[in-house]
């Protein structure tokens, strides 16, 4: 297997190949590496899917393990991303109904260092520029953190304290 400087060594991509130019990494696939575990050690064991005023779901948790196995990453050149998560995990950050003024996830993503551009260009997708070239674990370690921002950012907006 040809090695690219953004994938990740001894993991296969989810999506693509580093043959092919452009690999895609599921969040669980990269857990364990440091960049990752260092950030999900900062996690609670289950963090708590929000609802707003306008919603009439049911709140519930949501374990670290089923994060990660509903946020993605994925690149052609370590420089462009392309991120994204799973209907679950907008719960956490994002209102299903309703309107925070704020983008609160875009912006913890453009906070994080490095990173030149993100744009929230649909519900559960983002794309982000980086100003240096990056593995896949270490955008996961950042797509990671923005969410647990963004998350905290969220709960603030609701006038919600978390018990993490």
């Amino acid at each position: 297997m040809t090695s690219s400087p953004f994938a990740v060594p001894g993991i296969e991509p989810r999506t693509g190949s580093a043959n092919q130019g452009n690999v895609g990494y599921r969040g669980d696939q990269l857990a364990g590496l440091p960049a990752v575990a260092a950030v999900l050690e900062a996690f609670p064991a289950e963090l708590i899917a929000l609802a707003g005023p306008d919603e009439t779901r049911e709140e519930h948790p949501i374990s670290r393990l089923a994060l990660t196995e509903q946020v993605y990453v994925s690149t052609g050149s370590g420089l462009h991303w392309g991120l994204g998560f799973a209907d679950e995990v907008g719960h956490l950050v994002q209102p299903s109904m309703g309107h925070i003024r704020e983008d609160l996830i875009e912006k913890a993503l453009a906070e994080q260092p490095g990173v030149a551009s993100a744009f929230h260009y649909d519900r559960e997708s983002f794309e982000v520029e980086t100003s240096e070239l990056l593995r896949a674990d270490e955008m996961m370690a950042r797509w990671l953190a923005a969410i647990l921002a963004a998350h905290r950012a969220y709960a603030r907006h609701l006038g919600r304290e978390l018990p993490y």
